[in-house]
């Protein structure tokens, strides 16, 4: 199984955002990536349709993990801050 190449993610992303637009799907631009991956990934894939699922949830799990890392340190970057007082 070899992995999709950048630019084929890219035209992935291209081909799924009409249908999060039109459909009015809740997903950043981060999550429509990681549905074209998985299905460019798993599209000639020699898994069985049930190791396919269980690889998906798992690229899922490690997906929501980064996400969630990444908002954390984000919120601590904008608590660390100082914040500014206004001056007389």
């Amino acid at each position: 199984m070899s992995e999709p190449t950048a630019d084929e993610v890219l035209r992935g992303v291209t081909a799924l955002l009409p249908f999060v637009r039109r459909w009015d799907l809740a997903l950043n631009p981060e999550d429509v990536e990681e549905l074209a991956y998985a299905v460019l990934l798993h599209v000639r894939s020699e898994l069985s349709l049930e190791e396919v699922f269980a690889a998906v949830e798992q690229q899922i799990d490690e997906h929501e993990r980064r996400m969630r890392r990444l908002h954390d340190a984000m919120e601590r970057d904008n608590a660390e801050e100082p914040t500014s007082s206004p001056q007389p």
